[in-house]
Order: structure tokens, then sequence, then C-alpha cells
């Protein structure tokens, strides 16, 4: 459920916008020795990656993915190749853009 207004934030192909909840049933999905990843580069080896411990990803069935972030200070979302976002507490649903093109199914974008 998306609040009324929501905060979004945006980091190259990651898309983060606040929710008022998580749906019920939403399973934790372990961290990685780098911390919390959204994303990575298949060519690159680059992510998206939270290493806050104050930050925990979760996943529902259909494989939509929500971050649930704690404590009393924002963490930080980082990459290689672009700026750091303070993320503050609360729980927000998580995007990765995906490219078409006309002849191919769509496919998530790389870094």
């Amino acid at each position: 459920m998306t609040k009324k207004t929501p905060k979004m934030y945006r980091q190259g192909d990651v898309l983060i916008v606040a929710v008022d909840q998580m749906p019920d049933g939403a399973k934790p999905i372990p961290r990685t020795a780098r911390g919390v990843v959204l994303a990575e580069g298949e060519v690159t080896g680059h992510a998206h990656r939270i290493p806050s411990r104050h930050a925990k990803l979760y996943r529902t069935e259909e494989d939509v993915r929500y971050l649930r972030v704690g404590g009393t200070a924002p963490v930080a979302l980082q990459h290689e190749e672009h700026k750091t976002v303070a993320l503050p507490k609360g729980d927000y649903r998580v995007t990765i853009h995906h490219e078409y093109s006309p002849a191919e199914l769509p496919r998530q974008v790389a870094d």
C-alpha cells in the first residue's frame, strides 16, 4: 500500500517508494557480505547496496521487493557510479527499471 503523497528516491535504475506498510507474508532476504543489495550490475559487478545493519530487504511470493529501514539515523544507499542516497526510517517498495526493445522481452537494466 503506497502513501497518498509517497516519498520517492531514485539511484540510477533503482526506484524506492515509501509505503505505509509491507504486505503480510513478505519474507526476509539474507544480507550479503556487502550488506543489503538492492540490484547488482551484470557487467561491472557494481551494486546498489546498503551496508547498514539497520536495513532489511524482503520479498513477496510474487517477487516484489520491500525494504525496511530501522534505527534513528538515515541509512546510506551506495553505488560506485552514483551519488549516495540517504533513506530515513520507514518501509519502502523497491523497483528496478526494465528496458524494452520491440523484438525482445523486457529485461532489467544492468549498470
